[in-house]
Order: C-alpha cells, then structure tokens, then sequence
C-alpha cells in the first residue's frame, strides 16, 4: 500500500478492542492505509499533509461515550469535516439520537471485519456522490459523468450520449431573474430523468454539467425516441414559464453579451448526439470534441432540434448547404422538429 495514494487513508479511533488487528488487516488488505490513535495522544500535525479519507471511532476510545466522541471529533477544525463512522454496542442503539448525532453511519459491536470494509466503501462512494452532485438538480456532475462515460468506452459496448443545451436560456434569466431560470433548469432535469428511465431503464444515465448543460446516455437503439420524447416534451411546458405578452409574441425583448438590444425566441433545446455504433470512441476526450462540433450544427438550427454522430456511415450530409464541418463527412446531423420527427437535411 503506497501511504500517499490520495482518498484511501483511514484514521482508527479506539479503545483496544481485540479484535482492531483483525479489522485493520482487512482495511489494509482492500487498499486503505490504518492509521491508529486516540484524541488524547492523536498528532495531528503528522496528519495534515496526508490526510485521513475517513474516521472510525469506537464507543469508549478515551473513556468517551459516542455521544461526547462524536462531538469532540466534531468540534476539532481538521477532523470535524471528516467523514465519521462509529462502532456501538447493540445495547445502546434506540439511546441515541441519531438524527442530531451528526455521524454518518455506525456498526453494532460484535462486528465482522469484512462487513465494516463495505461499509467503509459505501460511505465513500456516498461522499463522493453528494461532492459531485448538482446543488440544485441532484443530477450527477461531471466526475460522475467522466467516470460513466470512461465506463461505457472501455465496456466495449455500444451506446450514445446526449449533451442537451438550453438554447436561449441566459436571456430568459436576464428577463425574468435567476428564481424562474432554476424553475426551468429543474423541469429539464425531471423531463430527462423521466424520459430515460422510461425508455432506457437500468442502461440508461443522466448527469447535470452545470448551468444550462444536461447530459444522459442511453443504448444507440434507444436514444432517437428519447432524443424526440425529452424535446417535445419539454416544447410543451416551456411556453408556460413566459409571461402573457411574451408568449404572444412569441419572444423576450433583451441584450445580447455585447450589451445589445435583440429579440430571442422562447427556450429551446439543442441535442449533440455523440454514439460509437459505427465509429469507435477511444478516450473521453473524443466524446467531448464530436458533441462540440454537433452542438454547433444545431444550435445553427431553428427550434429544438437533436444532431446526431453518423460518423462511419456513407453520407454528404452537413449541418449545411454551405458545409461549415471541419468533419465535413464525419458528422452527419438528424434535425427533429418539435413534433418529434427526425430529418436528415441535405
């Protein structure tokens, strides 16, 4: 076990129970680094520049009930930001408060060894999940999203990923304040979870990017209907958001990023679809660069409209007459209008 490996050191808390060597061999044996201790004699200074991933701490380390522990760890500036895990004998459950207890899990004495490593591992995977989590959508973010999409290329599988844009989006807050825009950004994460878990089911992901930007993943055979479901769905309620006048006319008077007077349309989606059906997909990276090249075709478009990746297929379709691809060939676009049918222009 390499001590520096980041987010795999553990700080054990205890009071000499005998069966700590047993556990500690089993943390060591699944990668964790042991570090061993209690708060009276605990140096803290030897842990800042590596620091514990998580805390165990068991009822009576120092004397202490997991009452007084808990807060103690809790008070302290280094340690109290940690993730706290504490063992407590069966006895002493329906004691303690746990909704106020501020710990993030505990394990009833007697133990088993193997048993505290899973729930070591849950409680990471959970840190790392509400770290990465969207504030506001709860949609997973972009380690998330990277770690799902690298999951995908190297399964060897065949699937597609979506990057949605909300077209319009910015001068709709400028118009109607930040409150209204979180309503919108809200309504498009629920219409594509919805919209994925019931087209794609279990194979299906979707991941909030930040601000306007959303992302799911489906399998290629799947992902034209949830393309045409999540835009004529979400054309139905936008209008709803727009004031009386506005929805008349059909635009918001507002200023560009340059500062300039402008009419923009109501809200509207753009969908890169990025799949490795026909050509395949090497690195993340890629994924990133194909979806940056079929946003641009359509947000080229009027309306909400989905481009989808026809890379390896035999086409002379373009986002344009004018053929602006640097793909040229490469990229082909599927254009849904928002009655859901899919066209391929010419």
């Amino acid at each position: 076990m390499n001590p520096s490996q980041p987010g795999r050191r553990i700080l054990l808390l205890h009071n000499e129970l005998a069966s700590i060597v047993t556990l500690t061999t089993a943390l060591e044996k699944s990668g964790f680094q042991v570090v061993e201790g209690s708060l009276s004699n605990l140096a803290l200074h030897e842990l800042v520049h590596d620091p514990p991933c998580l805390v165990l701490a068991t009822e009576g380390a120092g004397g202490h009930s997991v009452e007084t522990l808990t807060r103690n760890l809790k008070q302290d500036a280094f340690l109290g930001r940690l993730p706290l895990i504490v063992f407590v004998r069966d006895s002493r459950l329906n004691d303690i408060d746990w909704g106020t207890l501020g710990v993030d899990d505990f394990i009833t004495i007697p133990y088993r060894a193997e048993d505290v490593v899973h729930r070591v591992r849950l409680c990471l995977s959970r840190l790392i999940r509400s770290l990465d989590a969207n504030p506001l959508t709860r949609l997973p973010g972009n380690t998330t999203i990277l770690f799902e999409t690298t999951a995908r290329i190297e399964s060897g599988q065949p699937f597609a990923l979506a990057y949605v844009d909300i077209d319009n989006f910015k001068s709709f807050n400028d118009r109607y304040g930040y409150g209204r825009g979180d309503e919108v950004l809200v309504v498009a994460c629920r219409i594509c979870t919805t919209v994925v878990s019931e087209l794609a089911g279990s194979e299906g992901f979707v991941g909030h990017v930040g601000g306007d930007d959303f992302v799911f993943m489906s399998r290629p055979d799947t992902i034209d209907v949830i393309c045409q479901t999540v835009i004529k769905r979400f054309d139905l309620v936008i209008p709803d958001f727009y004031d009386r006048d506005d929805r008349l006319k059909g635009y918001i008077d507002s200023v560009d990023r340059r500062g300039n007077k402008e009419q923009f349309p109501m809200m509207s989606l753009s969908i890169a679809v990025v799949t490795n059906e026909r050509a395949p997909i090497a690195h993340p990276g890629d994924v990133s660069k194909i979806a940056s090249e079929l946003k641009k075709c359509a947000k080229a478009m009027k309306g909400s409209v989905y481009v989808k990746d026809q890379r390896g297929q035999a086409t002379d379709s373009s986002c344009t007459d004018s053929k602006p691809n640097k793909r040229e060939n490469a990229i082909a676009p599927s254009q849904t209008d928002t009655r859901g049918k899919s066209t391929s222009p010419r």
